[in-house]
């Protein structure tokens, strides 16, 4: 049975820092746990595939394959489409996908996964062209679903799955997690164009090493902020894997493609530090020539002394300290972080003694924000940048479906939400267009505030740590990405001079 996984084209901007070009791990372990003996499997990474490829789609730009390129690598024998859909503001796209497969092979069965129909199923399966939704991981799920379609039924038994009857939209509620996340095989990164990520070099964070990847070690978070909607995805279920299980990983990795450099996406990696302790010493013992970073953000109560020396020894050459605000109004009675500040200047003394790279992630425009809370998030940013931190990121709030922010907007009428509220959504990093979700911010006033941060941050480092700043500069100018600021500079740069993957035409 043809089995085909498709990572839609990524929604693109000229005017956005480049969203990466990362390894569709989702569908990679989808098509780790399919019985090679009953399925073939195909996975097309529209973005990884062609990356150098931009284009227009009625009000979107889009960057990877075409609809048409997509639909012309498509097996003619396959049975069953996957299609990722990771982020809300792309759903347009996959949807779109959907649409024109049915249209060409109507007796094909569509389903889709990811946070946004996870959150969003009815939604989702609103459209006539998706059959099937499944709701968070999928690794048991989907050949369950497989199994039913070649019988012609059995899916109303299948656990997290949506489906329709009588023309009526069913949810089978998910209630069952992989408890032993060990006994997921490795994702099939043989079914990935490899060199592809290694060539396009944008990661979510910044690639200091010619081949990196991304890998996820842990799954869920256990705290419950106001604007994520992870709990609603994993039920506030904080798994691991075991730290021989994820060395084993990035062995195989070093040795099957060369990898020297690994970014962790997961949603909240040092929960427990003693096992980020176990984990370094795993990775420190076995003598690998491999660095990682924590790419997608820390708590930063978690970085210790004690445990920030042994990551570094076990190869950590950057953390992310996930802050939100410098505002414990907003922290406390907005977004529900229950977060010491102090914690946070904590981890950048820390760092700066120690040869490790560190970053900082604030939010603006979040609702009942006011200018004075901005200011409180810019002036420990400056805080920070006079201790020694690398970089800053300012990015603006976006209200996630299923969070319970995007619920009280919905209650106050301040969002209807439909295909006009999921089009608007602005793509992660456009460095110029923005909505402002605070009655005290304009949409352009949040824009200027970003840029302002930005610039504090920057000149405060430039008084006190110049030789960073010159680093930085040179870095640039060669193509080095220590940090991912680095990385985004030289992208608009090159994109400016209309160089940007240049010669790239196959």
């Amino acid at each position: 049975m043809q089995i085909t996984l498709i990572s839609p084209p990524q929604n693109y901007s000229k005017t956005q820092e480049t969203a990466g070009v990362v390894p569709p791990l989702g569908l990679a372990y989808l098509a780790a746990v399919l019985d090679p003996e009953k399925y073939q499997v195909k996975i097309i990474d529209a973005v990884g595939e062609k990356y150098w490829q931009t284009y227009s789609w009625q009000d979107h730009g889009l960057r990877g394959l075409t609809f048409e390129e997509i639909l012309a690598v498509i097996p003619p024998d396959t049975k069953v489409v996957g299609i990722s859909n990771l982020y809300t503001f792309a759903f347009f796209v996959a949807s779109e996908i959907a649409r024109q497969i049915r249209k060409r092979y109507p007796d094909i069965k569509i389903v889709l996964g990811g946070a946004h129909p996870t959150v969003m199923t009815r939604q989702t399966m609103s459209r006539p062209d998706i059959d099937f939704v499944i709701l968070s991981e999928g690794e048991i799920t989907f050949p369950e679903l497989l199994t039913a379609i070649e019988k012609g039924s059995g899916w109303e038994e299948i656990d997290g799955l949506a489906y329709r009857k009588d023309g009526e939209i069913v949810i089978n509620p998910k209630k069952k997690f992989i408890k032993d996340l060990d006994t997921i095989p490795f994702p099939r990164r043989d079914l990935l164009p490899m060199q592809n990520y290694f060539k396009a070099k944008e990661p979510h964070g910044s690639a200091s090493r010619d081949k990196w990847t991304t890998m996820i070690a842990t799954r869920g978070c256990p705290y419950g902020c106001s604007f994520c909607n992870t709990p609603q995805i994993w039920q506030r279920r904080w798994r691991p894997r075991s730290p021989k299980n994820v060395v084993d990983e990035i062995e195989m990795l070093n040795r099957e493609y060369g990898v020297e450099e690994i970014h962790f996406e997961d949603e909240s990696l040092t929960t427990d530090p003693k096992w980020v302790v176990e984990f370094s010493r795993e990775l420190k013992g076995r003598g690998l020539n491999v660095v990682w970073q924590t790419s997608n953000g820390t708590r930063a109560e978690s970085i210790t002394e004690e445990t920030l020396d042994i990551m570094i020894e076990g190869g950590c050459t950057q953390i992310v300290v996930a802050a939100e605000s410098g505002s414990p109004r907003i922290l406390r009675d907005v977004i529900d972080k229950r977060l010491d500040l102090n914690a946070v200047v904590r981890s950048v003394k820390l760092a700066r003694k120690r040869r490790v790279f560190i970053a900082c992630y604030f939010m603006l425009g979040l609702p009942d924000e006011r200018v004075s809370d901005v200011m409180k998030s810019i002036w420990l940013a400056m805080k920070l940048a006079f201790l020694g931190a690398d970089e800053v990121v300012f990015s603006v709030f976006s209200p996630l479906p299923g969070s319970r922010l995007l619920e009280r907007l919905i209650k106050e009428g301040k969002v209807h939400v439909g295909d006009q509220f999921f089009s608007g959504l602005t793509p992660h990093g456009d460095m110029l267009v923005s909505k402002s979700y605070s009655d005290y911010i304009g949409d352009r006033q949040v824009v200027f505030l970003k840029f302002y941060g930005y610039g504090c941050f920057y000149l405060t480092k430039l008084i006190f740590h110049p030789f960073k700043i010159v680093r930085s500069i040179r870095n640039v100018a060669k193509g080095i990405q220590e940090i991912k600021t680095e990385r985004a500079l030289r992208t608009w740069i090159m994109r400016f001079l209309g160089k940007e993957h240049q010669g790239r035409t196959e």
